[in-house]
C-alpha cells in the first residue's frame, strides 16, 4: 500500500463508536500514530487500543483546534456524529447540529493546517433519501428529509463544499447498514436481534418489517476506508461501500434464525416515521477504481457478530 505504508498522524474523530473503534484498532495494527477524538456519548473508550492517544471531546467544541495544532495530523477520517435515525427523529436539533456544525468544525481545523495530505468524511446512503432507482449511484442527488438524512445529506454537499472551494483533499464515503463486533447500539437491527437470541427476549421491530436494506460487515467497511486513504487519485469524489446482503426486516430475522439455529420471537410495532421504504447501493465505482468488495459472507459475518454479542452484551 504505497501511502499508508509509511507511518502517519491519523486523526479519527468518533474514534471510539462502533465503525471508529474498528478502523482504529487496524490503524493500530498497522503501527501509525492514532489520534482519536470522542465525546463518548455512544462510544466506549475501552473498545480501541490503549495506545492510541485519546481525547473526550464533542467534534462541535472549538477547543479540537488545540489538539489539531499539538498532533498535527496528516489524515483525518471523519466519523463524529449523532448515529442513530430514531434518536435523531427524537432529537432533531442535537443530531443536526453535531452532524452538521461538527462537520464544518473539523473541515475548518484542516483548512487551518498545513499537512493535511487526506480527509476522509463519513456521510451515509441515507444522505440520498428516497430515490426512485435503485440501487443507489454516487452520481444521484441527495434528497434527504428525514432529519438524520438531511443532516447526512448536508454534512456531505458542505464536504464537497471544502473540496470545491478550498482545495481540501476530501474523499467521501457512502456506508449502507453495518453490523459486526462492537457494536453496542441495541436499537439497530442486527445488534437487537443478537440480544433477543442471547437474552431469550423478543425483538420489537419499530417498521411494518417490509423495509428492505443492505448490510455489509464491519471488516470489509474498514478495508475500504484504508484503500481510500492509501489512493491519492480521489478527491473531491464520493464512494458508495455495499454488499450483496439485501433484505427486508423480516427476511434478516429469517435468515438469523438458519444461521443461528434458534427461534427469533418478534413483535411489529409499525412505529417508524419517515423512514426509507427500499435502499441499497451500487458500489461499482468502488470495485473498479479501488479494487475494493465485500469479501465477509452474511454468515460468517452474523455468527462472529453473535460470538462478540454473548461475550460483551
Amino acid at each position: 500500500m504505497e501511502n499508508m505504508g509509511k507511518l502517519k498522524n491519523i486523526l479519527v474523530t468518533g474514534g471510539a463508536g462502533f465503525i471508529g473503534s474498528n478502523l482504529v484498532n487496524e490503524l493500530m495494527q498497522k503501527s501509525h500514530n492514532v489520534i482519536v477524538v470522542d465525546n463518548l456519548s455512544s462510544g466506549r473508550k475501552e473498545s480501541i487500543s490503549p495506545k492510541a492517544k485519546f481525547y473526550e471531546i464533542d467534534v462541535r467544541d472549538r477547543k479540537i483546534s488545540e489538539i489539531f495544532k499539538k498532533e498535527n495530523p496528516e489524515i483525518v477520517f471523519h466519523l463524529a456524529a449523532q448515529p442513530l435515525v430514531e434518536e435523531a427523529y427524537k432529537n432533531p436539533f442535537d443530531a443536526i447540529e453535531t452532524n452538521i456544525m461538527g462537520t464544518v468544525n473539523i473541515l475548518e481545523m484542516c483548512r487551518q493546517q498545513k499537512n493535511i495530505e487526506l480527509i476522509v468524511v463519513v456521510s451515509s446512503d441515507k444522505a440520498y433519501g428516497k430515490a426512485e432507482k435503485l440501487p443507489y449511484k454516487e452520481t444521484y442527488p441527495l434528497m434527504g428529509d428525514h432529519p438524520y438524512n438531511a443532516s447526512k445529506a448536508s454534512a456531505d454537499l458542505i464536504a464537497q463544499t471544502y473540496f470545491s472551494t478550498y482545495g481540501l483533499p476530501i474523499v467521501i464515503t457512502r456506508f449502507s447498514n453495518v453490523f459486526g463486533p462492537g457494536d453496542f447500539n441495541l436499537s439497530r437491527i442486527i445488534p437487537g436481534i443478537l440480544e433477543a437470541v442471547i437474552k431469550n427476549k423478543k425483538f420489537l421491530i419499530r417498521s411494518d418489517g417490509k423495509m428492505i436494506r443492505e448490510y455489509t460487515y464491519i471488516k470489509d467497511i474498514v478495508d475500504g476506508c484504508i484503500r481510500l486513504a492509501d489512493n491519492r487519485k480521489v478527491f473531491g469524489e464520493a464512494f458508495n461501500f455495499g454488499s450483496k446482503n439485501i433484505f427486508s426486516v423480516i427476511d434478516l430475522v429469517k435468515k438469523a434464525e438458519i444461521i443461528l439455529g434458534k427461534k427469533i420471537d418478534y413483535k411489529i410495532l409499525n412505529i417508524a416515521k419517515n423512514e426509507i421504504p427500499e435502499q441499497y447501493l451500487d458500489w461499482t465505482k468502488a470495485k473498479e477504481r479501488l479494487g475494493w468488495e465485500p469479501k465477509t459472507s452474511f454468515e460468517n459475518g452474523i455468527k462472529e457478530t453473535f460470538d462478540w454479542c454473548e461475550n460483551n452484551l
